[in-house]
């Protein structure tokens, strides 16, 4: 009888042992919490979690180091005695504050894109009155240049927006807006007559001197307005036609010497009608007058010049179209120049003024844009 007991407890022991084993080989499989919390991580990196929300992102990898932690420490039991309850609610929290994480990011992109979004907007706003305002004077120097830089930058920040590189768009802006200003500020030097209201009541009372001689005289007068690229014709002191003109990339400074692609200003008489000239008709006037030389030789007196600098002559109001540029002449368009040439006689009073109008469109342009 107690052989037969021992035996039977044997083979409750083996059973139970083989169960035990079987248990074993059958472990239950790792939660999908895990998986997707790693792949979360990766998700949230990408997306720039370090940048847009740097202190969240840290709590929540340390979060996740935690719980990787509990579900580590599982792993080493034997497979039948492992839990992963506890595994599932860490991961679970991990999850959550990276879903909370990821709708964060959202956010904080969509505000960053709006403000520089916005930026973008108020410099191309600049952008477009300087570019605008740079054609309309022909400038052709360093500020066409720095539009021209300005106007590449805006597109590489676009690029960089579709891209989600906020802070490499915001810098491009940032260098674009830099190259605006020295731009505005050329432009600004060379238009700071046109704001002078000294120097624009000077250019009014030549105009009116030169009106009212017409009138006393009865003859005929010409006045070259450059702001406003307009060459009024007068007989007796009143207006008879009015004509559009070109001038050359710096034709609205006044001319001091050879080379300068200037425009002179004051007080000029027409000493020869030309026809043919090189651009169809043409009326040479007679620069340098004794004003000219006077201030040519007190800016090479003082050094503005250099010694060989020349005054320069053969200006002339000509044809060949007002849309080309000039050298410092003045440019009208072949039907109007016939025109012109047929109605002035050699001795016409020609008055070259840089504007009578201080609020002008550009000038307004350059109001507009400093509001």
């Amino acid at each position: 009888m107690k052989l037969r007991a021992v035996q039977i407890a044997l083979v409750i022991i083996v059973q139970f042992s083989l169960a035990v084993l079987t248990q074993n080989c059958t472990a239950p499989p790792a939660p999908s919490e895990v998986n997707k919390a790693l792949a979360q991580d990766q998700d949230l990196w990408r997306a720039g979690a370090s940048f847009f929300a740097a202190d969240e992102y840290e709590n929540y990898r340390n979060m996740l180091v935690q719980a990787r932690k509990v579900y580590e420490k599982e792993e080493l039991k034997v497979g039948y005695f492992r839990n992963y309850e506890l595994v599932k609610k860490e991961f679970a929290v991990v999850i959550r504050e990276g879903e909370r994480i990821q709708s964060l990011i959202e956010i904080r992109k969509e505000t960053l894109s709006g403000e520089i979004l916005k930026e973008k907007t108020d410099l191309y706003s600049r952008y477009e009155t300087l570019d605008n305002l740079s054609l309309e004077i022909n400038q052709r120097g360093l500020s066409r240049k720095n539009l021209a830089q300005v106007d590449v930058m805006f597109k590489e920040a676009e690029r960089l927006m579709k891209r989600a590189k906020y802070e490499e768009a915001r810098a491009k802006l940032k260098a674009a807006g830099s190259l605006l200003n020295q731009a505005e500020l050329i432009l600004k030097k060379q238009l700071e007559r046109y704001m002078d209201l000294q120097q624009i009541a000077y250019w009014r009372k030549l105009a009116q001197q030169a009106i009212e001689k017409s009138r006393e005289t009865g003859e005929t007068a010409i006045l070259v307005s450059k702001l406003e690229k307009k060459l009024t014709l007068y007989k007796a002191g009143l207006r008879v036609q009015v004509y559009n003109i070109g001038l050359g990339f710096n034709g609205l400074s006044d001319k001091l010497h050879a080379g300068d692609d200037a425009t002179p200003e004051g007080e000029y008489t027409v000493i020869r009608k030309v026809s043919p000239s090189s651009f169809g008709k043409a009326l040479l006037i007679n620069y340098p007058n004794e004003q000219d030389i006077r201030k040519f030789n007190e800016a090479k007196k003082r050094g503005y010049i250099t010694a060989s600098t020349r005054i320069g002559g053969l200006i002339e109001i000509h044809g060949g179209g007002k849309d080309g540029l000039t050298k410092g002449c003045i440019a009208l368009d072949d039907r109007e120049m016939e025109d012109l040439f047929r109605r002035i006689p050699v001795g016409t009073q020609v008055t070259i003024v840089g504007t009578t109008d201080p609020n002008n469109k550009i000038i307004s342009m350059l109001k507009k844009e400093n509001r």
